[in-house]
């Protein structure tokens, strides 16, 4: 289904007050972990590994390793990179923000026994937060387009409508009745139907999508050590979204063979903020000294406050001096809930005496698992679209570090699946590397990561128009500085 070719695909029909869809149920489930750099040089591939802040995120048996007390801090540089290819146009865009990928620490409590490898040893407690996901990029698109305009998908919707003239803005308040209003869009007469200047295309079409935003989880978290064998945790995560998108359309006559019509500008903007609440488990089981194996279980997150906002503008301007003016929208509110799927992540990592470790992780969820929820059950029809269209994808991480003296050497690897059921789309690599250098009670560690994922997105609607292909790559460079006492 061509529909599917686009992971993050926003419709630009809005017939209703209900701004999001399955697209955005998926955006909010998927989780990248970064956290430190030792965590993010290893791809995340830590959940067997332990005595890292990034784990109480991930696996909060792993604070139960830790013997002292501990502070980390995490400063990040986001580097976005996205290039397009659109009926031969070729577009590239590039943005870079700071943000934080980790700030934590951890404080243990002896039992008494900290010389024996029986009974409790030690707990440990902690508090973290930690970046999930970041929403910043920003993409141009731009090509001909002989076959169609996005004006004539408002005239075809007016004429499956059969809306009165007078109800136009009313009915379409942010997209159609803007362009019925700016005169792009009228009715003829003669035919009887609404009708464009465009009816066979022949435009160039532009689009910016600016994207903004973040998901941090604020991690509180016990752990505790059971005879130097058996490390159990728990964590109560209370993450927090924000999300804004603001979408620049614009197509002009740049052949000057269409009458009357020049250009016409189309912009969109919506934001979504949440706050939710949810729960993980961890253990980790040391059988020998060589190895450990850890499995996580993280509940389902319930955001019961999530809320949009969203307003669009549009002018257009024609070949006599009485074009109209800039046509805006009122502001939408829209007040809902969304329950992400829960996730289940087993690990395992293998030690090589003291010089280095290889780790590695499988995380399960299944994104047909989402749901959104109001209380006039207006999210049917999406809900349905969620269970039918995504799945639970491959996802791995694998990580190694080694040790020289004080240094630490370290990279990884991961791989998430497609979440499409049809089309391999959305798989998304990521590769890692870093350095460090460790004293008793002083830590530094440097790390880059690389990840990127390609697409395909379609402007309006799939059977008018060819996709554009859409190649995403993000570059993270960290620095944690942590004392140890």
């Amino acid at each position: 289904m061509k529909r599917l070719l686009f992971i993050f695909l926003i419709s630009l029909i809005t017939t209703n007050l209900i701004a999001q869809d399955e697209w955005d149920a998926l955006r909010y489930s998927r989780v990248y972990y970064t956290g430190t750099s030792r965590f993010n040089a290893m791809a995340g591939a830590f959940g067997a590994v332990g005595a890292d802040a990034s784990l109480m995120a991930t696996n909060p048996a792993g604070i139960g390793l830790y013997k002292s007390f501990e502070f980390t801090m995490t400063p990040a540089v986001f580097v976005h990179s996205n290039s397009s290819t659109y009926n031969g146009g070729e577009g590239k865009d590039n943005q870079a923000n700071f943000a934080f990928t980790n700030l934590g620490f951890v404080y243990t409590i002896y039992t008494g026994k900290p010389k024996t490898n029986s009974g409790l040893r030690n707990l440990n407690f902690g508090f973290a937060v930690n970046r999930q996901n970041d929403f910043n990029g920003s993409t141009y698109i731009h090509g001909p387009s002989y076959t169609s305009s996005l004006v004539n998908v408002f005239a075809d919707e007016l004429n499956n409508s059969n809306v009165p003239a007078s109800s136009i803005r009313d009915r379409y308040p942010f997209d159609v009745g803007l362009a019925y209003d700016c005169g792009l869009v009228y009715y003829d007469s003669t035919q009887h139907k609404y009708r464009s200047d465009m009816p066979y295309g022949g435009v160039y079409q532009e689009k910016s999508i600016i994207t903004d935003g973040s998901m941090n989880e604020y991690d509180m978290s016990a752990g505790a050590n059971i005879a130097n064998k058996l490390f159990v945790g728990l964590t109560f995560g209370v993450p927090s979204l924000r999300y804004y998108q603001t979408s620049t359309y614009y197509e002009y006559d740049s052949g000057d063979s269409i009458p009357y019509f020049q250009s016409m500008t189309y912009q969109y903007s919506f934001n979504t903020h949440g706050i939710g609440i949810n729960v993980k488990a961890g253990v980790i089981y040391r059988p020998a000294n060589w190895i450990r194996i850890g499995v996580a279980v993280h509940s389902p997150t319930w955001y019961t406050n999530m809320d949009d906002s969203y307003s669009s503008a549009m002018v257009a301007y024609y070949d006599s001096i009485l074009s109209t003016p800039v046509q805006y929208s009122p502001v939408g509110y829209y007040d809902y809930n969304l329950t992400t799927p829960f996730r289940v992540i087993g690990s395992a990592a293998f030690f090589i005496g003291q010089r280095g470790l290889i780790s590695g992780e499988y995380e399960y969820v299944n994104y047909s698992q989402a749901k959104f929820k109001t209380n006039d059950g207006a999210f049917t029809g999406v809900n349905s679209n969620i269970s039918s269209e995504f799945k639970a994808p491959v996802t791995f991480r694998l990580g190694t570090e080694w040790r020289f003296g004080a240094v630490r050497v370290r990279g990884g690897f991961g791989y998430n699946g497609s979440p499409v059921k049809s089309g391999d789309v959305g798989t998304r690599y990521t590769a890692g590397a870093g350095i460090g250098y460790f004293t008793k009670h002083f830590f530094a560690d440097l790390a880059y990561q690389w990840s990127g994922m390609s697409s395909k997105y379609y402007m309006y609607q799939s059977e008018l128009i060819n996709p554009a292909d859409i190649r995403q790559t993000t570059s993270l460079i960290t620095s944690t500085f942590g004392v140890r006492f």
